[in-house]
């Protein structure tokens, strides 16, 4: 049985929630309602303390389900459901001031969306009523890279005279009077008009990501940059001592093992310096080919294994192996669209010389620390 999960960004506005709530699962006009199963709400420390006071302490949400019992089951425990963005060190923020601050949103947003939906029996409904319009615009960014077909986005709207409102939190089923901030009544809460903005949005879920089979642990912004750059050309740099590469100036693979380490750094030198590519060796390959390409093979291995008495032999298991492993790991580090411009490829079929699909003049190898 699938699980409703409802998910919104908030400010300082609690009554979005509620309103968001009643517009889904409880306005009778609707061609279709949608209780959520689980509601959870990403905010900073000052909406969140908002939110307890409002919806819980003054026990608006215990009367809101008693008002509509087809609310009774809905999971919303301050406790567990209330999500507070923090800084980089786990810090609260109380407001978001900075563009570090909008970045750490994005990068939360976009985790809880992306393990939200990563549950196979779920439909995740976003709301981006509150908040910041930066968190309304990640919000939907992230639906919009994970989104599933059952999945859904929108934005609640309501009656101008009941938005100055400040006990107004959903349409009563019965009579309630509301009031602006000067004690005015503004209007009866059971003649209020709450509207459902349907948010139609790209699911580049099966589309795009598929394709780039990105890292679970990858940021907002990573994932943004990867997929962006994967459709620009890529410049390679490497630091020999440290055997460390950095793809495009900014994304860092310091992990890869000797073997495929010394493979690229062969390819990108033979590369940087135009000297051809490599016949890849055959089953039957001459033994003193196989001896060439060891020799020559060896001067990149032996920098990081310290042992003069290092034996490799460059044959087509060797080499179809290494070759299949260092991809696999650049298409971890870096996605499937983005490593391909790293590949190790020959492009003019069977027989021909392999080399790195990077022009000469985007690699840079430094020798020293």
């Amino acid at each position: 049985m699938s699980r409703n999960i409802l998910f919104l960004v908030t400010g300082m506005t609690p009554q979005i929630i509620t309103e968001t709530i009643w517009a889904l699962a409880c306005d009778d006009s609707a061609e279709e309602n949608w209780v959520p199963d689980e509601v959870h709400v990403l905010s900073t420390q000052d909406g969140l303390n908002q939110i307890r006071k409002r919806l819980f302490e003054d026990g608006v949400f215990t009367q809101f389900k008693r008002d509509y019992p087809i609310l009774e089951q809905v999971d919303f425990d301050p406790a567990t459901h209330l999500h507070v963005i923090t800084d980089q060190n786990g810090k609260p923020l109380m407001d978001l001031k900075t563009p570090e601050d909008n970045e750490r949103s994005a990068d939360i947003i976009c985790e809880m969306v992306k393990s939200f939906t990563s549950i196979d029996d779920t439909s995740v409904h976003v709301s981006i009523a509150g908040g910041r319009k930066t968190m309304g615009f990640y919000a939907g960014y992230a639906l919009s890279l994970y989104g599933r077909a059952q999945d859904s986005m929108s934005h609640v709207l309501v009656q101008s005279e009941f938005e100055k409102a400040v006990n107004f939190f959903y349409p009563t089923p019965k009579e309630h009077l509301v009031s602006d901030r000067d004690s005015t009544v503004v209007g009866n809460a059971q003649e209020a008009q709450v509207w459902l903005a349907k948010i139609p949005f790209v699911r580049m879920h099966e589309a795009i990501l598929p394709k780039h089979q990105l890292r679970k642990e990858d940021s907002f912004s990573e994932v943004v940059q990867k997929i962006n750059e994967s459709y620009e050309d890529v410049s390679l740099e490497l630091n020999t001592f440290s055997r460390k590469a950095v793809v495009n100036g900014k994304f860092i693979i310091d992990d890869l093992p000797p073997r495929e380490w010394a493979l690229l750094n062969w390819f990108a030198d033979r590369r940087k310096d135009s000297k051809g590519g490599i016949v890849a060796p055959t089953k039957n390959a001459d033994e003193k080919y196989i001896k060439q390409l060891s020799e020559e093979y060896i001067e990149y291995y032996y920098d990081h294994k310290n042992d003069e008495n290092i034996m490799v032999s460059v044959d087509k298991n060797f080499f179809d192996g290494a070759k299949s492993r260092l991809q696999t790991a650049l298409k971890e580090a870096l996605g499937i669209e983005l490593a391909a411009k790293l590949d190790i490829t020959s492009d003019a079929g069977k027989g021909s010389p392999f080399q790195l699909r990077i022009a000469p003049d985007a690699i840079t190898i430094n020798e020293m620390s």
